[in-house]
């Protein structure tokens, strides 16, 4: 029985950096996603929470378009029409 290290090793190197950097992009993904309140309340006492979501949205539309290019898809969505914010 071949192990999942072995079969990794056996993947050419790009599919194995391939991979690597879509889980790196999914992980990001899922943390900026999740809601950071000792950040949020920074932001808040600085008076930048509009920009700081601003932010996250426009990480958030590099990240998912880096991914679908990885993946060899074409987004036929605007990242312009998605608001990644809207459960804030």
């Amino acid at each position: 029985m071949v192990s999942g290290t072995e079969r990794a090793s056996d993947a050419p190197p790009a599919s194995r950096n391939t991979s690597a950097t879509l889980d790196a992009i999914q992980l990001m993904l899922r943390d900026l996603h999740t809601r950071h309140d000792e950040i949020r309340h920074r932001a808040a006492f600085r008076g930048c929470t509009k920009e700081l979501l601003a932010v996250q949205q426009e990480l958030v539309e590099y990240l998912l378009a880096k991914k679908s290019q990885l993946m060899g898809h074409v987004d036929p969505i605007s990242g312009g029409t998605r608001n990644y914010n809207s459960f804030v």
